[in-house]
């Protein structure tokens, strides 16, 4: 029987951690403004259409992008209020690596699904052509909307963090020597 022994030896760049981490505070809370932004503009003309409209399928284009906009503003404030009192200091490496990687995979994750809102707006808009119901037209056309929107949005900040993710990850190398070899024959 013959046995390797190796040693595992990790090396890393200095990095200015807090710096980093106050960076990547710094990102999220940007894109949360932005897509707190859009909710509200969607939401005060959503409320504002659907009050003034007449048209059937326009009255539930401006209804679904309320609706759908009241969701994204909830995450949007719970994000912020979330991160507001997180201190940048307060993450060692192996913490910040973490969260840096779970924000990244929501991030990815959504945008996965958000093909799906695109998918499911197509399918509302056909099937209210088909059967000439306008509800489902004009909340297939808000899908759309919304759905375009956030793909570009979860895309362009799962790609922003895997970026700040990286720039961490960078510095830091793994060496495997081997030390001994026994064995018996």
């Amino acid at each position: 029987m013959l046995a390797l022994v190796t040693a595992l030896s990790l090396t890393a760049q200095p990095l200015d951690l807090e710096g980093w981490n106050r960076e990547r505070l710094q990102t999220s809370r940007v894109g949360m403004i932005v897509l707190g932004a859009w909710a509200v503009g969607n939401m005060g003309v959503g409320a504002f259409g659907f009050g003034l409209e007449r048209d059937e399928r326009l009255r539930f284009l401006h209804l679904g992008n309320l609706l759908w906009n009241a969701v994204n503003l909830g995450l949007a404030l719970n994000t912020l209020i979330r991160e507001w009192n997180e201190n940048p200091a307060a993450l060692d490496a192996k913490q910040s690596v973490r969260a840096a990687e779970q924000i990244e995979k929501i991030f990815f994750i959504n945008g996965a699904l958000d093909l799906g809102y695109l998918a499911m707006s197509a399918f509302l808009w056909q099937r209210g052509e088909a059967n000439g119901d306008a509800r489902l037209v004009g909340l297939g056309q808000a899908l759309l909307i919304q759905g375009a929107f956030l793909v570009c949005f979860d895309v362009t900040m799962g790609i922003l963090n895997a970026r700040l993710t990286g720039r961490l990850l960078d510095g830091i190398t793994v060496n495997v020597t081997p030390v001994a070899i026994s064995g018996t024959f």
